[in-house]
């Protein structure tokens, strides 16, 4: 064989190679279940089967990556339709996942789609984001009506025709109709006026 044969097929072994490598993968929630906190999910990218593009089959219970530390959580919550990305990890999950700590691998699988992980969802489509204010971290409804942001000065939640914006020496708080119930006593401490309809 020459030396241009077998650089020729050592080009198609790396090539198949990389094609059998699962690293990440684009994906549709299909399903998701909050007190487990795993998702159905359908990978979004064909692949090639025999010369035709085909539908990859849809993982399922896919573990999501919720930020969990110091005995706080932030808990993301999906539905059916979200676009997200899952990760395959390096090695089989199933000990380190399971058992929360350091753990020889029980299979010798490496990047299988059995050991996805979903990282979450991201924006895709015709979506663009709006009604939120610039240069802030926010949790928001998409449609931008209900919000919490945060930016270098203060902090604004919204709630359709309310606005409260928290600043550290003051609160301004604008709406169509304000109603306030209290139960229990309140005191009041103002250098100012308060006037009262």
């Amino acid at each position: 064989m020459s030396q241009l044969d077998s650089f020729k097929l050592q080009r198609i072994h790396d090539s198949k190679l990389k094609e059998s490598l699962c690293v990440a993968a684009v994906v549709q929630v299909l399903k998701f279940d909050p007190d487990k906190m795993t998702v159905n999910v359908q990978p979004l990218s064909k692949q090639l089967e025999n010369g035709k593009y085909e539908s990859q089959p849809p993982i399922l219970k896919v573990p999501v990556a919720v930020t969990h530390s110091g005995g706080f959580i932030f808990r993301p919550w999906y539905k059916e339709g979200d676009t997200g990305v899952v990760v395959y990890l390096d090695h089989d999950m199933d000990a380190t996942v399971t058992g929360g700590k350091e753990a020889k691998p029980l299979t010798e699988r490496n990047h299988a789609t059995t050991d996805a992980i979903f990282v979450g969802a991201i924006v895709s489509g015709d979506y663009t984001v709006k009604g939120l204010p610039e240069e802030s971290i926010a949790l928001a409804k998409d449609d931008g009506k209900i919000y919490v942001a945060i930016t270098g000065e203060k902090v604004v939640v919204k709630n359709e025709d309310t606005t409260a914006e928290f600043y550290a020496t003051k609160i301004d708080m604008k709406s169509v109709d304000m109603n306030i119930t209290l139960d229990g006593n309140m005191t009041v401490k103002t250098g100012g006026k308060i006037f009262l309809n």
